[in-house]
């Protein structure tokens, strides 16, 4: 992990303000932030991210992971280096400190040298192939010629709030912490097609696609039994 975030913008900072209904009363809407997560949450993110991301990702939920002991326990120490970076957003309901979604975020640069071997769980090296081979068919650093650009590691939203549009404007978000930190560029593999559509909805544009069943017939590598999702998806933003 080559970038570090400098001292301003501040940490931490609300990046993001939406209106959006209340679950507890549809009729009714209710202001939601966006901001930096700060480190005495750490510990309930990560298990938002079990309860509410390895069994609704298509990939992770197709390997039944969240029963796999040492693909949890590498997920979760993967999730806490992701948070080093004090890049990952965190969304609040005005008023109360109840978690409603969380988008793992990471500044991916050209000169970084992922070390993806560490994992040993084959489920991980199996997720993680299957993403790396999106990013080396297409090479976003050349693509749009940069150096650096945005990435996630997983978009996580508590299921009571789901079917609000939520997950739509956290991305949002995304633009103005581009901006703050000069980036040109954001992008991400979307592994489910509520996300994709998110994602489009948000700004994101459709770079390079491959169905799960193609990967399937790329070897049992690349094979998700019965997932429910049509394909991966590279999507892009660039940034005004």
């Amino acid at each position: 992990m080559s970038w570090k975030r400098a001292a301003e913008p501040a940490f931490p900072t609300v990046w993001y303000t939406f209106q959006a209904p209340d679950p507890d009363n549809d009729d009714q809407l209710v202001t939601y932030r966006v901001e930096d997560l700060t480190e005495n949450r750490y510990d309930d993110i990560i298990q938002h991210y079990k309860d509410y991301f390895v069994d609704d990702e298509p990939i992770y939920a197709s390997r039944n992971t969240i029963l796999d002991e040492l693909a949890m326990k590498e997920l979760s120490d993967f999730w806490r280096w992701c948070l080093e970076q004090r890049l990952t957003v965190v969304c609040y309901k005005e008023g109360s400190a109840e978690i409603v979604g969380a988008n793992l975020l990471h500044m991916e640069q050209s000169d970084d040298k992922g070390n993806w071997d560490i994992f040993q769980s084959k489920t991980i090296q199996d997720v993680v192939k299957a993403h790396l081979y999106m990013t080396e068919q297409f090479n976003v650093f050349q693509r749009y010629n940069v150096d650096r650009y945005l990435t996630a590691y997983g978009l996580a939203l508590n299921r009571r709030y789901r079917g609000r549009g939520i997950a739509t404007e956290i991305l949002k978000a995304r633009i103005p912490i581009c901006r703050a930190f000069g980036v040109r560029l954001s992008a991400t593999n979307f592994t489910a097609q509520a996300s994709q559509k998110a994602a489009e909805k948000a700004g994101f544009r459709n770079d390079f696609e491959v169905s799960y069943n193609d990967f399937a017939d790329m070897g049992p590598i690349y094979s998700f039994p019965k997932i429910k999702s049509k394909s991966l998806k590279l999507m892009s933003m660039p940034i005004e």
